[in-house]
């Protein structure tokens, strides 16, 4: 430096040259490690830019799929609603009202589960209930804020029963043992036309349910130990694992209890 100074101060052109010859590795060092240094923290700089970026674009896309499963709750809620709907016009003489389920059993299948409507909203015992454009079950109890609906999949429920295509009865029941698959039996004579596949609905001669109702299909027939009766296994429509709204059809003044 004071070669370089001296050269330049008193314009000595050997001075400066030797000091340009001294000088110059450590101009190269120290410009390679500025660069080296530089291109260092530009690295890391463009990689935190790309982390940053990663993160928003993680967050965008955590957003958007809760979003999506959103909108496809509410398009199944729709769907759901719509049914409602369809069962509402479709047995409009009769007094109706829309509930969510609040409360069920433990377990995964839903036998008897609690509604929030009551009394003071017009609920009844033995008033119906109906969802996915099927039979559910009955209004077993009826409190003034919420009522218990006991399904048919319940052992404890009781349904006369007809097979769409030939129009023999039976008596449609849950059973303990089938609970867990959520299917109901229907008990038919040996003699009745019923195959796998028939479609079952309520029939003409139950003193709880109007006639006509979708109750399910049936998945098999076999005879009973007796030789006397068929049993066939109704795997019902409505969807007894997942149920959120259900449809109250008052028929008090219409079907005799």
């Amino acid at each position: 430096m004071v070669l370089t100074f001296i050269g330049r101060r008193y314009d000595i052109a050997l001075i400066s040259a030797v000091a340009d010859i001294i000088t110059y590795p450590f101009q190269k060092v120290i410009t390679l490690v500025t660069r080296s240094v530089s291109g260092g923290l530009q690295h890391f700089q463009d990689m935190q830019t790309l982390i940053d970026s990663n993160e928003v674009l993680a967050n965008e896309n955590a957003q958007l799929s809760y979003e999506n499963a959103i909108l496809a709750q509410f398009k199944t809620e729709n769907e759901q609603l719509k049914s409602l709907l369809e069962l509402d016009q479709r047995y409009k003489e009769y007094p109706s009202s829309g509930a969510n389920v609040i409360g069920k059993d433990p377990g995964n299948w839903y036998q008897s589960f609690i509604i929030d409507k009551g009394i003071i909203n017009g609920i009844a015992k033995n008033d119906i209930v109906l969802a996915n454009g099927a039979l559910v079950g009955y209004i077993s109890e009826a409190d003034p804020l919420s009522s218990t609906v006991l399904s048919i999949i319940d052992d404890r429920s009781y349904a006369s029963v007809q097979v769409v295509r030939s129009s023999d009865v039976g008596i449609l029941s849950g059973d303990i043992e089938l609970t867990s698959a959520g299917v109901a039996i229907m008990e038919v004579n040996i003699n009745a036309d019923i195959v796998a596949g028939d479609q079952i609905i309520t029939s003409y001669l139950s003193d709880r349910y109007p006639p006509g109702i979708q109750v399910g299909e049936v998945q098999e027939v076999v005879v009973g130990d007796n030789g006397l009766v068929q049993y066939a296994y109704v795997d019902p429509i409505a969807d007894f694992q997942n149920l959120q709204h259900v449809l109250i059809i008052s028929t008090t003044e219409q079907v005799e209890q």
